[in-house]
């Protein structure tokens, strides 16, 4: 008999971790191919603004692989606003984006997202 399991979306597994976050999306080759949104916190950018967002920090990101030879390889990235703060999470395959409440610990969160082991 085969058990049947089921594969929950990572970026609803994100999600999930932590009231504060806002959204969570996964880029690759600069492009967002998956996310999730809380649903109860309205977007903040309008659907051009957002996918300017989600390139801007895909171009960040390439940039940052100029220092890695003398500093090592970028763990991630903070940008704090004031009505909401970006955080960067460099993968080995493209990036995990999320925004959340400007209050909002991301030291906490980006621990917690690690101690998932989850592909994405």
């Amino acid at each position: 008999m085969t058990q049947s399991v089921k594969k929950i979306d990572p970026c609803l597994q994100i999600l999930e971790l932590d009231g504060s976050i806002r959204f969570v999306g996964r880029i690759k080759d600069r492009k967002l191919i998956s996310f999730a949104r809380r649903p109860d916190a309205a977007p903040l950018l309008d659907d051009e603004l957002s996918g300017m967002a989600h390139y801007q920090a895909s171009v960040k990101a390439s940039w940052e692989d100029m220092f890695n030879e003398t500093l090592g390889k970028t763990n991630w990235m903070i940008t704090s606003k004031e009505k909401v703060k970006l955080i960067t999470l460099f993968l080995d395959d493209g990036l995990l984006v999320l925004s959340t409440e400007p209050d909002s610990n991301h030291d906490v969160i980006i621990l917690k997202i690690k101690g998932l082991n989850a592909k994405l």
